[in-house]
């Protein structure tokens, strides 16, 4: 992992996201792409587009997540500032993040519990608890590059979310421009936290 994490510059891949809501017993699904560069400062920079089953993007940038739904014209805008370390780790993991890094923030265990045939499965628990309040642990599924094939975050209440990476590129050339919602003059723009 360190050493696929020193070669870590930028990232394309097919993802398909499931959901699941423990109280309803209830599985939902979205696919689509993702892009993620490291930036000079060490920040991380990714867009994720849903176009199934709704059409919709995330982007994450200078500690800020910025969504936008096409359909309703409207981009919200949230400042993660004061939790920006945290969030560089956390939307990086297994992507440029080394070892050393993750263990800033989880206690790390390879498990032999694994069920997915050609990886190697590394389970991560948060160390603070302010996290373990959101988050009591992440399963990632590695490749024998060091890179996620699949990522599972469970919470509390027994929701999940599982992701799934197919067509991994790794250190491709994404152009510059890639990482912007494509908003118009008459996009309606709110800040939730306001």
């Amino acid at each position: 992992m360190d050493a696929a994490g020193t070669r870590f510059h930028q990232m394309s891949a097919h993802v398909r996201q499931v959901s699941f809501t423990n109280v309803i017993k209830d599985t939902s699904e979205q696919s689509g792409t993702v892009r993620m560069v490291k930036v000079p400062s060490g920040e991380i920079k990714a867009l994720v587009e849903f176009t199934s089953p709704d059409h919709k993007y995330y982007l994450f940038e200078k500690r800020t997540l910025k969504t936008y739904t096409p359909n309703i014209d409207t981009e919200q805008i949230i400042d993660l500032g004061q939790h920006g370390e945290e969030l560089d780790r956390f939307v990086s993991i297994g992507f440029g993040t080394m070892g050393k890094e993750l263990a800033k923030s989880y206690e790390v265990e390879v498990a032999s519990d694994n069920t997915v045939a050609g990886t190697t499965l590394v389970k991560l628990t948060p160390l603070s608890a302010d996290v373990r309040k959101y988050l009591t642990h992440i399963d990632l599924w590695l490749s024998d590059q060091s890179y996620p094939v699949q990522e599972k975050l469970w919470e509390p209440s027994g929701d999940t979310v599982t992701v799934y990476y197919t067509d991994v590129r790794i250190n491709p050339a994404i152009p510059a421009g890639s990482f912007r919602l494509p908003v118009k003059p008459t996009t309606k723009t709110e800040y939730p936290q306001k």
